[in-house]
């Protein structure tokens, strides 16, 4: 039996769709396949028009490099051994983008972008409080200058006033690149907040 059947969804730039729905019910799998994590059994994941059953490795890199994920706990899926300024580093590192001079550059402005301090750019993620860790893993997701951004549950287990503060950042961050955004949350309030349409699993 299918996870979810008839699924369509379609995000423009500039757009943030919430996708909402129980627990279990397929949130983060359709996220996955949004990323070409997985693949689904029947239908298509289309960028820019594009399958990615369709992509080569070139494409595959490239399709990495425009599309990035926040996932639900940073600190499970960050490198404890790197410090700040590391972590936010190595996509550029991966992709290629500028030298050393132009690469501490982009570090530092997407630290103060999204809230954090040059002295957080030395520590390690065990050093960071559970809002800074979320802040670390936008600003790593923002490095390479995505299209396309999935957030997945990013406020679970955050106090209200951190919440807040990620909401509005991430909703000046879609209107001032333009980029694309999937927002996953079980909570109705912030998804209205943030986005001007929502999609809720299960519902018919």
């Amino acid at each position: 039996m299918p996870l979810f059947d008839g699924v369509d969804l379609e995000i423009m730039p500039g757009e943030a769709l919430g996708l909402m729905g129980p627990s279990g019910i397929g949130k983060s799998t359709l996220a996955r396949l949004c990323l070409g994590l997985e693949r689904p059994n029947q239908g298509g994941v289309f960028f820019h028009g594009r399958d990615l059953a369709g992509l080569d490795r070139h494409g595959w890199m490239d399709f990495r490099r425009r599309v990035q994920i926040v996932w639900q706990e940073p600190a499970l899926y960050l490198n404890p051994y790197m410090n700040v300024a590391e972590l936010v580093d190595e996509p550029l590192l991966i992709h290629g983008l500028g030298d050393g001079d132009w690469r501490r550059h982009r570090v530092s402005a997407l630290l103060d972008k999204v809230g954090l301090t040059p002295k957080d750019g030395g520590k390690r993620i065990h050093q960071l409080s559970g809002g800074q860790c979320q802040r670390v893993a936008l600003a790593r997701a923002l490095a390479c200058g995505p299209e396309f951004l999935v957030c997945d549950e990013v406020l679970n287990g955050l106090d209200t006033i951190s919440q807040a503060h990620l909401v509005r950042l991430i909703k000046g961050l879609v209107a001032e690149t333009g980029m694309a955004l999937l927002f996953i949350s079980h909570d109705r309030a912030l998804v209205a907040h943030l986005c001007a349409h929502a999609v809720h699993l299960g519902k018919k």
